[in-house]
């Protein structure tokens, strides 16, 4: 082989992967956002003053502290009324099973409605 064939085709082989791998080294997706100009067409004062405004006449509830969405809302049932009815579920077999134990043990006093047969890997052929 030629001394020439020996130095340039692993230089350019080399040269090659180093420039895959920068070409990779950030994100494979376009961000140009460490050259962009960034500009405020407001003011922070004019930005505080219109927070100050839209809280004053109501259009700013949703990112407010005190906002509240189920202020509005009644319920159609009583106190007493859900208290009973989660008393009674609570006595019922749901409790049971989704209790404490995860229901294991009552599980486990529950007689089948019948029992299934063995099965077997192999089972014979009955001649006839």
């Amino acid at each position: 082989m030629n001394k020439l064939q020996l130095f340039v085709y692993p230089a350019v082989a080399v040269l090659s992967l180093a420039a895959a791998v920068s070409a990779h080294a950030e994100s494979p997706s376009i961000d140009n956002s460490a050259t962009q100009v960034w500009t405020q067409a407001k003011t922070r004062a004019q930005v505080q003053a219109e927070m100050l405004q839209a809280r004053a006449d109501g259009s700013l509830k949703v990112w407010s502290s005190a906002y509240n969405p189920f202020q509005a809302v009644k319920s159609v049932r009583s106190r007493d009324e859900v208290r009973t009815e989660a008393i009674a579920a609570r006595s019922t077999r749901i409790d049971a099973l989704y209790g404490e134990d995860s229901g294991s043990f009552a599980l486990g006093q529950v007689t089948p409605a019948r029992t299934a047969a063995p099965v077997y890997a192999y089972q014979p052929r009955i001649a006839k």
